[in-house]
């Protein structure tokens, strides 16, 4: 069974990029364009890890995150954004993202934090 991942960004091209290398590299990816959208999904599957941009209209990243701890079985969180700022980072980590990937990525460096956060969801922030 084919390890399942949620990718939240309100930004189109990048959702479908993101699916094709994560699909490329072997994992069932669901996309969502809100952070409503997210939560929803969130609430009616399971899945092993979120990637979840940080700005987005309406709910961003951070707010998405605090609004999950509030569930039983919530995904650890891989934050993706262009916002590399020290404050945002320290925010993210308060709220309990396992990692951070700053855009732009390449392909191999965007599987590679994918792979790491999923053997240890629990680990310290990955930058």
């Amino acid at each position: 069974m084919k390890t399942s991942i949620l990718v939240v960004d309100d930004d189109e091209n990048i959702r479908e990029v993101i699916h094709a290398i994560l699909t490329q590299a072997g994992f069932q990816v669901a996309v969502v364009s809100s952070g409503e959208a997210a939560l929803a999904m969130v609430k009616r599957s399971r899945f092993a890890l979120m990637l979840l941009d940080v700005h987005m209209p309406r709910m961003g990243g951070l707010d998405v995150m605090a609004a999950m701890r509030r569930l039983v079985e919530a995904p650890p969180v891989l934050m993706v954004s262009a916002d590399s700022q020290s404050r945002t980072v320290r925010e993210a980590v308060a709220l309990g993202c396992v990692g951070y990937v700053a855009k732009p990525f390449s392909p191999g460096s965007l599987v590679d934090r994918v792979r790491r956060a999923l053997k240890q969801p629990m680990s310290p922030l990955m930058i």
